[in-house]
């Protein structure tokens, strides 16, 4: 029987169990996941988490994509805020600020990058993260700029994650602003070896 508001549908029920999943690998870390405390958390029984997730390997990945699918939304948001701003340095300073004050957030954010490390079949989902800020700053910032901003945001929000102390907004724009105004570097794999 189900309580009194809890749906039937099975694709509300699936993310149900991945939101909750997902809590716990940004809580306790992906050590944390059994289907027991996710049927717990989602509030369900230990045979429908099992009846949608076989193994705690499948649940894992269902949660990482979970939270893959929560950073692109906002993402999103991110990338509509950013074209609509006088000063894009000024604006991603102060979200990027924002965003490392929530430690869910930042937690979420580096346990999806840290999933492909160790196994070849999460690189792509991992990756997902830093492709998508990758695309939203090229507008602003040209390409090669915005992988290295890429590459320095993933720095911040690990320093983050170990130290609890997010940057500031304006040493995030120092940092962004200089990125922002060097020279656009070339693709070595474009120039000519034998020149």
């Amino acid at each position: 029987m189900t309580s009194a508001g809890r749906t039937r549908d099975p694709e509300e029920r699936i993310r149900e169990i991945g939101r909750a999943a997902a809590e716990l690998i940004t809580e306790s870390g992906p050590a944390a996941l059994t289907h027991r405390a996710v049927a717990a958390r989602a509030g369900v029984a230990v045979g429908t988490t099992t009846r949608y997730f076989a193994t705690i390997d499948d649940l894992r990945k269902h949660a990482l994509e979970f939270l893959a699918e929560e950073i692109e939304n906002d993402l999103g948001e991110l990338a509509r805020d950013l074209a609509e701003a006088a000063d894009p340095v000024a604006y991603l300073a102060v979200a990027v600020a924002e965003s490392l004050t929530d430690r869910q957030a930042v937690l979420a954010e580096c346990s999806l990058v840290f999933a492909g490390l160790f196994e070849d079949d999460l690189r792509e989902l991992s990756l997902r993260w830093y492709a998508g800020v990758t695309e939203v700053l090229t507008p602003s910032f040209g390409r090669a700029r915005s992988e290295m901003l890429a590459m320095c945001l993933d720095g911040a929000s690990i320093n983050t994650a170990l130290t609890g102390t997010a940057p500031t907004a304006a040493r995030l724009e120092a940092l962004i602003r200089a990125i922002s105004t060097m020279p656009e570097p070339s693709d070595p794999s474009r120039e000519d070896p034998t020149a």
